[in-house]
């Protein structure tokens, strides 16, 4: 007896459309029709292969794999030789994904998984070196905008006392003594540079 395959997303959905649901109706034991039947090509049959190894066609790692059963008519596909189309299947059992990956399966997966750590350690590190970075650089941005604005807050607030004390100065000179004039002058005159 022929035992047939297939191979989906991690969700248990078809790699295609990503609406036909294997892992569903494997656990509510219910036959899948394909929605619009024919045999003209990929959007009219439901692909499944003889072969596990060959069910990732159109397919990536990681994915679920899934024994299934043909319900009426299954047609060889002739671009594939492992693959076959039905319009209906019974879902049967689901079966280690590795198989998906060819005869030395489980060793190709550790290598993906072991290659997946070591690359997501890295990209730990790298993002953890990237937050740090951009938290130093938006701390460091953050306190010079917060400087500059002080620094030009703080020369406004004098700017704008100097210029009032200036103009007041200026106001009642005939009434204040050239020392208190010049006092009131003072810091005018330095942001203006017109005292030596």
């Amino acid at each position: 007896m022929t035992i047939y395959y297939k191979a989906t997303r991690p969700d248990g959905t078809d790699f295609r459309t990503g609406t036909i649901n294997y892992a569903q109706a494997l656990a509510a034991d219910e036959t899948l029709t394909h929605p619009n039947a024919h045999w003209i090509h990929a959007s009219g049959y439901l692909s499944i292969s003889v072969a596990p190894g060959e069910t990732l066609i159109g397919g990536k790692w990681p994915c679920r794999l899934f024994i299934v059963e043909p319900v009426g008519e299954a047609r060889t596909v002739d671009t594939y030789q492992h693959k076959r189309a039905v319009h209906a299947l019974r879902v049967v059992e689901e079966v280690d994904a590795w198989q998906a990956l060819g005869p030395n399966g489980a060793s190709v997966a550790q290598f993906i998984e072991g290659t997946h750590q070591a690359l997501e350690n890295s990209a730990w590190d790298s993002a953890r070196d990237a937050a740090w970075n951009a938290a130093w650089n938006t701390a460091w941005n953050t306190a010079q905008v917060a400087a500059r604005n002080t620094a030009r807050d703080a020369a406004w607030n004098a700017a704008q006392v100097a210029a009032r004390d200036a103009a007041g100065a200026i106001v009642v000179k005939d009434m204040i003594t050239p020392t208190q004039y010049d006092a009131l002058m003072h810091p005018w005159r330095i942001l203006t540079e017109q005292d030596n």
